[in-house]
């Protein structure tokens, strides 16, 4: 198996557990080694592409690699195990480790990685390098400074993965996109970067993650709403925010992702769109909004190539028009 697989799983920093390593043979082969430690750990190669995880991270992947090559291990005098992999392993040991409150308050850079395009058309050699985007977030943390918007959840990561399909693609090409509630701000900068929207704008209540999405869009090369609705009480606001946008600002549809943890409170989103309701400029009632599902679902966890995310519980993405 390709390395390409792992690289893209260990910068998004997934789980150490869940990293696909390469078939053994070809893991213990000290070329792949080398690589691995190269492409992954070295300071003055990986940083170039990808800034490298923290310490910590790093830590716990390379005791899964080393205990998984000294199994591996059968002859004495051929097979053997990286020095460097060992170097730096024992160098990260004698790090301070940070408490987990530390760790979880932590921003630190992760780099996506997008499935491989499906639209030969677009198959640039741009693309055939993998697509990548940059962000600066706290991945263990669910609310940090009074926000959610410091990781990227499943729902965005949904809706990228539909995005960077032929058919995702689109809704965005040659379109004005803005989105709402960008957090991290990956579906943006991956709409901006690589999928020719005319212009893309991204908003977010909170300024401090405006400003890391400003820097993340300049490590990305850019010139500087997944999973919005999580809490019942914000259903009105956000299908007011949708009706505004058609009818005041001429929109032509609206794309949203959300994770089924609480069906009710989606329920109620879904409800209050197609619903009719008393306009606030007259006697009248505005028109229902139609809802209309996207078929699409994300690939089993398994055999995902990119944007790796949980699918244990159901993600939706709808499209939404006046």
């Amino acid at each position: 198996m390709s390395l390409s697989l792992l690289t893209a799983q260990y910068f998004q920093q997934l789980d150490p557990h869940l990293l696909t390593f390469p078939e053994d043979n070809y893991l213990l082969h000290p070329t792949t080694q080398e690589t691995i430690y190269n492409t992954l750990f070295s300071e003055s190669h990986a940083a170039n592409d990808h800034p490298l995880p923290p310490p910590a991270y790093r830590t716990r992947v390379l005791k899964r690699l080393i205990t998984k090559l000294e199994s591996l291990l059968s002859n004495p005098e051929e097979d053997e195990i990286n020095e460097s992999l060992l170097e730096e392993y024992s160098t990260l040991l004698t790090l301070p480790k940070p408490s987990s409150i530390e760790q979880a308050q932590q921003l630190t850079y992760i780099t996506y990685t997008a499935p491989p395009e499906d639209d030969p058309h677009h198959s640039s050699s741009q693309s055939k390098e993998r697509r990548t985007i940059l962000t600066s977030e706290s991945r263990s943390a669910i609310i940090t400074a009074g926000t959610t918007g410091h990781r990227t959840w499943e729902a965005a990561l949904h809706l990228a993965t539909y995005l960077s399909t032929a058919a995702g693609r689109a809704h965005i090409t040659g379109k004005k996109v803005l989105e709402l509630g960008a957090g991290t701000g990956l579906v943006s900068m991956f709409c901006a970067r690589y999928l020719e929207p005319e212009v893309v704008v991204a908003t977010d209540r909170e300024l401090g993650l405006m400003r890391q999405i400003g820097d993340c869009a300049g490590r990305n090369g850019l010139a500087g709403d997944g999973d919005g609705i999580y809490d019942i009480d914000l259903v009105p606001l956000l299908v007011q925010t949708v009706k505004s946008l058609f009818e005041k600002y001429a929109v032509k549809e609206f794309l949203i992702s959300a994770t089924l943890r609480n069906e009710r409170t989606f329920g109620a989103f879904l409800n209050a769109c197609g619903a009719f309701v008393p306009s606030r400029f007259s006697n009248t009632e505005e028109s229902a909004l139609k809802v209309e599902r996207v078929p699409f679902e994300s690939p089993a966890e398994e055999v995902q190539t990119g944007f790796f995310h949980s699918t244990v519980i159901p993600i939706r993405t709808y499209k939404i028009t006046a």
